[in-house]
């Protein structure tokens, strides 16, 4: 089980209104619980996309070199 640490975070009201809405349509018993698994899976995609880019910009980089040699 993972661990639970509280915390204080200060969002926009657009932003907890649409946090009520989606909770209200899903499964989550708390906008917690909610929001925590909604940051999960964006930071895993945010990671996802940097993995991406990177290797895609060493590719290029590399490529880039042999068109010069």
């Amino acid at each position: 089980m993972s661990e639970i640490k509280p915390v204080l975070l200060r969002l926009r009201t657009s932003t907890v209104e649409a946090l009520k809405r989606e909770l209200e349509l899903s499964a989550h018993r708390s906008q917690s619980s909610l929001a925590d698994e909604m940051l999960a899976a964006q930071i895993a995609s945010k990671i996802r996309q940097r993995s991406v880019q990177s290797s895609l910009d060493g590719q290029a980089g590399r490529h880039g070199l042999e068109s010069l040699g």
